[in-house]
């Protein structure tokens, strides 16, 4: 089946010919399951058809247990120059709880591979505040996390959703000590040369990812393969996660001419949901979006609804909010209640 998904996504891809592309990322999925064969197809079919002369960030998400030095050594060959490695502990018990198939010594051969092969910009996801860890647990896989010196990192609290198997033996979370281990790793970070830029992200300097960071600034992007969200011409959608009835429905497209919105209009019948975002709700997405970016926050002219201007006056003299110029900032210490400050824009 991966074959015939690889050719049903390079089909979806030749709606956009020529599409000048900015960035892109493969992920959302473990890509890096895919054969070197089924790889190298993929990136050169994006390469052929897009108009990548500009772009500026191409991401791989990649899965330790997955990985070799010839698919490494693709990804750099083609184009790749920033990699999102899923290594979430250094503890072999933890990955084991969490379900991943690799261990820290895999994940340390793979990080090493991919500096040999020229990476420059690579992410390591984390999440913290697992079942019975400690703040003291937290600093050792952060100290040693930090040995790595990677460009970027990611860091994600533990959830658990329901009808998972998490949830169904009864495991919960410790609000608290995720919210100690997050104030002690802003801390942390900060005195290695991290700069949190983003509620879960943080970089050295210039290497933030350009990629999500448009994604909060609510700009456009176009959602490719079964599963993947889009958001064009303020119309967000996602298509169908059936992979069967995905390649059965890309084999019948047809090349259309035209601007991005054209070739998209044309694909409705792949998607699952549809969904048209009036002044309104953009704005709202905008603030609750822009509020993530802790440096750039958003423009004091989001607010220019009565209802939201009232609400950021009660934030800004509680200091949950900051006004600095013309920009409307998170306050730090409030970014562990993030989301009880949006709720408030979305009443």
């Amino acid at each position: 089946m991966a074959n015939r998904y690889v050719d049903a996504l390079i089909e979806h891809v030749g709606q956009f010919k020529n599409e000048n592309i900015l960035s892109i990322y493969v992920g959302g999925g473990t890509p890096s399951v895919l054969s070197s064969e089924q790889i190298q197809k993929l990136l050169q079919a994006l390469s052929d058809i897009l108009n990548l002369s500009t772009i500026k960030e191409f991401t791989f998400e990649l899965n330790p247990e997955s990985v070799s030095k010839e698919k490494l050594h693709i990804l750099k060959q083609l184009g790749v120059n920033r990699l999102s490695i899923g290594l979430q502990s250094v503890e072999d018990k933890s990955l084991k709880f969490l379900g991943r198939l690799h261990s820290f010594k895999t994940f340390c051969y793979v990080y090493d591979t991919a500096r040999k092969e020229g990476f420059t910009n690579i992410n390591i996801d984390l999440i913290y505040g697992l079942p019975k860890q400690t703040l003291e647990d937290w600093e050792q896989v952060l100290k040693k996390t930090l040995l790595f010196n990677s460009e970027h990192l990611s860091l994600y609290p533990f959830s658990v959703e329901e009808n998972t198997p998490f949830y169904k033996n009864g495991i919960i979370t410790n609000d608290d000590i995720q919210r100690d281990i997050y104030d002690e790793s802003m801390k942390i970070l900060t005195n290695n040369g991290y700069n949190h830029y983003e509620i879960s992200n943080w970089s050295k300097k210039e290497r933030e990812s350009f990629h999500n960071t448009n994604y909060w600034r609510n700009l456009e992007y176009i959602g490719l393969g079964a599963g993947a969200s889009g958001y064009l011409k303020r119309r967000r959608y996602k298509n169908i996660e059936n992979i069967e009835k995905y390649i059965e429905l890309c084999s019948s497209l047809q090349v259309v001419k035209g601007d991005c919105f054209r070739q998209y209009s044309n694909l409705s019948f792949l998607e699952t949901e549809n969904e048209y975002i009036d002044s309104k709700l953009y704005k709202t997405e905008t603030i609750m979006l822009g509020l993530r970016l802790l440096d750039e926050g958003i423009n004091i002219s989001c607010f220019n609804n009565p209802k939201h201007y009232y609400i950021l006056l009660e934030c800004l003299k509680n200091k949950m909010l900051n006004r600095k110029g013309g920009r409307i900032k998170l306050a730090k210490e409030y970014i562990f209640v993030f989301n009880q400050i949006v709720l408030k824009f979305m009443e």
